[in-house]
């Protein structure tokens, strides 16, 4: 049971009850969600779209345990690479911008922007209004002066990860480097 309950046409036909939906978005929801019970690459592909709906990148090799796991059976075949390429290529030509990550420590596909989905915000995300209500309290030079402190923490910061990444680059390099990236300027004036 609890295998179903995994299975992306579950989530899909709890999304079709749901009131906020419209009559219209929610017979297609249960329509798909009874073709993904029985067809497995449908199955397969909604699986894949509900796991780069969160915003996150994904390696090949998390994507097919994640959705094998999901589908409780071997639905990825003899030659997975293959099948996730055609899966990703049927979403694509549906419209489904699906981008891939070459940079090492976030490689993988994920959604590019906008993302179907909003994935879930951390609680330093979150809209503190009493620190808002505080800042329009302040004066113009005192908001500058927060706007500017917090510009050159920016850059002292992003100098000690630059450094830290590429200790063969000189500190004329790091300095411009920073600038570049924080203030998208070359130098500092």
């Amino acid at each position: 049971m609890k295998a179903r309950m995994a299975h992306p046409a579950a989530q899909w036909e709890r999304d079709a009850r749901q009131a906020a939906s419209t009559d219209q978005t929610r017979l297609r929801l249960a329509a798909m969600a009874g073709h993904m019970w029985l067809d497995k690459m449908a199955a397969r592909r909604a699986a894949l779209i509900d796991l780069l709906a969160d915003g996150r990148p994904h390696p090949r090799e998390e994507i097919w345990e994640t959705i094998a796991a999901q589908l409780n059976e071997d639905c990825w075949g003899k030659l997975p690479q293959e099948a996730l390429a055609r899966d990703l290529a049927a979403l694509r030509k549906g419209g489904i911008r699906i981008a891939y990550s070459r940079r090492p420590e976030i490689a993988g596909y994920y959604l590019q922007h906008p993302r179907l989905k909003r994935p879930s915000t951390s609680p330093y995300e979150t809209t503190i209004w009493k620190l808002i209500e505080a800042i329009r309290e302040l004066s113009v030079p005192e908001k500058n002066e927060r706007a500017f402190a917090a510009a050159e923490f920016a850059l002292r910061q992003k100098k000690l990860i630059l450094a830290e990444e590429h200790p063969d680059w000189p500190d004329t390099k790091v300095e411009k480097e920073a600038c570049h990236l924080v203030f998208g300027e070359a130098e500092v004036a």
